[in-house]
């Protein structure tokens, strides 16, 4: 909860100004092999049945994606973002493996040539800023959005060492230690 509210509090302000047409929340990328290890269903959900991360469940609890989901679940709602108001994407790809989806570059573009023109953007998946939040969703996510007909992206940034994050990670210390 400490993370979502210093996260939902940091792209309040960020955006105090800016209006998007859209919220694109960006996580860092894994291939999917790391994904299809934490399954624990008998079935082998994961990846193949779109309600796969719709919950945290005893079968995905591990589940890197479903984390993931189910972050940006609770920071939508921090947000009052109705769902169709943002979009779940992944990041940082790498080599020929398969990684999951979707991926961040595609939907930027996606996003621009369908018509929207403001695009707000926070990675959670990232507490500082770094050359992958910088680079990659500042510089180059910023340009092929307006190369596809955006207007305007804007990278809230990380939580870095703001003041709430800083005193949510604290009482996350003291609480078990209180215990």
């Amino acid at each position: 909860p400490g993370f979502l509210d210093a996260s939902a509090a940091l792209f309040r302000e960020h955006t105090a100004d800016f209006v998007p047409d859209r919220v694109l929340m960006s996580f860092h990328g894994l291939p999917e092999t790391h994904i299809h290890r934490t399954d624990r269903s008998e079935e082998g959900r994961c990846l193949t049945d779109p309600s796969c991360c719709a919950a945290i469940e005893a079968r995905n609890e591990y589940c890197y994606r479903a984390q993931c989901y189910a972050t940006a679940r609770g920071l939508a709602s921090r947000l009052n973002l109705e769902e169709g108001a943002y979009d779940i994407t992944f990041q940082s790809r790498l080599g020929r493996r398969p990684w999951i989806k979707p991926f961040t570059d595609e939907r930027v573009r996606a996003l621009a040539r369908s018509g929207c023109k403001r695009l707000a953007v926070i990675c959670p998946s990232f507490v500082a800023d770094c050359l992958e939040t910088t680079e990659e969703i500042g510089m180059a996510a910023r340009a092929s959005f307006i190369e596809h007909g955006g207007e305007e992206l804007t990278l809230v940034p990380c939580l870095n060492s703001d003041d709430r994050w800083v005193e949510a990670v604290a009482s996350m210390v003291e609480e078990p230690v209180r215990a």
